[in-house]
């Protein structure tokens, strides 16, 4: 008897491929949008080389370029602030309607060179008076020359009151000039046969006396004091060290 073939049939699709072999065919994959700030960051990774084209190396890469802009804006922002403020010093802020501490201390020093010269010729050169008052003055004129040239003066070093801020060294040479002032021009009444009516020194005295009067009312103070919260704290102190910021002082 002969062997029956058992085996199931075989059949094959036309076109010669297996049934069996048959495959859902593979949608297309959709385009994925990128945003401007993508598009350029896969255009830098595009253009590293190959051991760097990974996520982690593109990653790295936006947080420089990021970083990057945010040290050179905040740069920039505080450049001009310190920009702006160092200059209150001889153009004053805008609350003090065209005052400033520059012209109101040249005021003081050049009132006080003209009572001193009154009192050289009425009290004689040798004047305790006259004196003392000559090394107040003396001391103001470099401090003040000192701060209007960028606070670098060899000269104020001598000064007792010096501790390395020459605006602080200027406050204190102009309280030491007034009080200094004031006794000279009482010694000046002593000598005049109306001390109510001294003349040109007493029209100095009241200009140099009216120049303290308007420093003490200046808001060059506060606003750097203001200028000082802002550009003090962390980023503001870390950006203006890299940016080459100084320091701006109060008069005080």
């Amino acid at each position: 008897m002969a062997n029956a073939d058992f085996s199931q049939n075989k059949q094959t699709a036309p076109g010669g491929f297996d049934a069996g072999s048959y495959r859902e065919k593979a949608k297309p994959e959709q385009a994925v949008t990128l945003t401007p700030r993508q598009q350029k960051l896969a255009a830098l990774e595009a253009k590293l080389p190959a051991a760097l084209s990974t996520r982690a190396a593109a990653l790295a890469l936006s947080v420089v370029v990021m970083l990057a802009a945010f040290f050179g804006f905040g740069s920039a922002k505080l450049r001009g602030k310190y920009n702006t403020a160092r200059q209150w010093f001889t153009a004053g802020v805008a609350a003090d309607n065209g005052y400033n501490l520059s012209e109101e201390l040249t005021t003081r020093e050049n009132t006080a060179a003209n009572i001193l010269t009154t009192a050289s010729n009425t009290l004689g050169a040798d004047s305790a008076e006259v004196l003392a008052a000559q090394t107040a003055l003396n001391d103001f004129s470099a401090c003040l020359q000192a701060v209007q040239n960028g606070g670098k003066s060899q000269s104020l070093t001598s000064l007792p009151y010096y501790q390395g801020s020459a605006m602080h060294a200027l406050y204190q040479a102009d309280q030491a000039l007034g009080a200094a002032i004031d006794q000279l021009y009482a010694k000046l009444q002593e000598q005049a046969a109306d001390p109510m009516k001294m003349g040109a020194v007493q029209g100095q005295y009241g200009q140099f006396n009216s120049a303290a009067t308007i420093i003490g009312t200046l808001q060059y103070n506060t606003a750097v004091y203001e200028y000082q919260k802002e550009v003090g704290g962390f980023p503001a102190s870390v950006l203006g060290a890299l940016s080459g910021v100084k320091e701006v002082e109060p008069f005080a």
